[in-house]
């Protein structure tokens, strides 16, 4: 089935559309997600019907009858045996690699997407906006209070998540999306809320102890306005995610060994880092134009700076584990993208200003960080 036609039977109702098809995801991606699904249900119902009502005919056609000996049965037929593998082995094929490109297409996630840092915790999730807000309203689910999360009609929005304790999983029903929370590395997919005023549950669906059933977040699909206007009166004090990771680095004492204008210093230069290839140590490379990545080699650079060596480098640096928290870590690791040039820093940096109502005001971040680079 064509989009458009699964996009047509989505808007109808009715017993059919009730019964045997689902096609009302919240976004077109989610949509061909429901056409996969009714494709994969159809076919299996076609076999199902004709070899039940072939075994159910052959018993009757070939039953034992008194005095009529049975025959004896073929022991090969290798036409037949060639037929039974090979035709459905081209249904598998084609059901793995629709299914496949729709599984990637969700977790690439457009360049100009708004990213939200989602952390979570036994038993709620957190949601960090591109201005370092964290989202205050709640909504009552029964005797708990779940977070909301604000996000713009017709943006696209990228997920990082990470979790502070077990393996959870961030499921959103309506948009036919899940993908499992780990501690100790980030994951991420994307979505598009295309219609303002709309609300979509988030559930956990991972068994993390008692209260699993409890865990669960409510979004809520506003116009780009609103969502500006609500996004910048969250910001928290303190400045933004980059400014934040400028501080931590010189607390941490990270500029003694990594320049900020190129020049090669004890540990690779920042400048320009973010989204080229990475040659490791081992002969193995961090690939570029990989957010996701991009933001675990940081991460585990800061924590386990031996795991992934930079080749030309050896290790002279001590982990920080117990000395930077997850949020300080995630500031370094915007400020170390909004050093970098390459149009995946460049694109993801725009969208984070964009995304944080903060308008021209960019130009400015731009300006110390070249100010510090001639510092360095």
């Amino acid at each position: 089935m064509t989009a458009s036609l699964l996009t047509t039977l989505a808007q109808d109702s009715g017993p059919v559309h009730g019964l045997f098809f689902r096609g009302d995801s919240a976004w077109d991606k989610g949509v061909a997600t429901d056409g996969l699904f009714m494709w994969v249900f159809w076919f299996s119902t076609f076999w199902f019907v004709l070899l039940m009502g072939l075994m159910v005919w052959w018993v009757y056609k070939y039953r034992r009858r008194p005095g009529v000996p049975a025959k004896r049965s073929a022991s090969h037929n290798a036409p037949l045996e060639i037929v039974w593998t090979v035709v459905p082995s081209l249904f598998l094929g084609y059901i793995f690699f629709r299914g496949f490109h729709s599984y990637i297409d969700k977790l690439v996630a457009p360049a100009d997407s708004i990213e939200l840092v989602v952390k979570a915790m036994k038993w709620n999730w957190t949601a960090t906006y591109p201005n370092g807000g964290v989202s205050p309203d709640v909504m009552r689910l029964g005797a708990s209070d779940v977070p909301v999360f604000v996000m713009p009609a017709g943006r696209a929005v990228r997920f990082k998540m990470y979790s502070d304790d077990v393996i959870h999983s961030f499921w959103i029903p309506d948009f036919r999306m899940k993908f499992d929370v780990f501690p100790n590395r980030y994951t991420s997919f994307w979505i598009q809320p295309m219609q303002a005023g709309e609300t979509h549950w988030v559930f956990c669906a991972e068994y993390c102890g008692d209260q699993h059933s409890e865990m669960a977040a409510v979004i809520q699909v506003v116009t780009e306005a609103e969502y500006i206007e609500w996004v910048t009166r969250i910001g928290q004090v303190g400045g933004t995610p980059q400014e934040r990771g400028l501080v931590v680095a010189r607390k941490n004492g990270c500029l003694t060994c990594h320049s900020l204008d190129g020049t090669r210093n004890v540990g690779p230069t920042w400048r320009n880092a973010y989204g080229n290839p990475v040659p490791l140590a081992d002969g193995s490379t961090i690939p570029g134009d990989d957010r996701t990545a991009w933001d675990n080699y940081i991460r585990e650079s800061i924590l386990d700076p031996g795991a992934k060596l930079h080749a030309g480098f050896p290790n002279q640096m001590n982990s920080f584990q117990g000395q930077v928290s997850e949020d300080e870590i995630l500031w370094i690791t915007a400020y170390i993208r909004s050093l970098s040039d390459h149009p995946l820093g460049l694109a993801a940096l725009e969208a984070e200003q964009a995304a944080a109502g903060e308008g021209e005001n960019g130009e400015n971040g731009e300006g110390e960080n070249g100010s510090n680079g001639g510092e360095n």
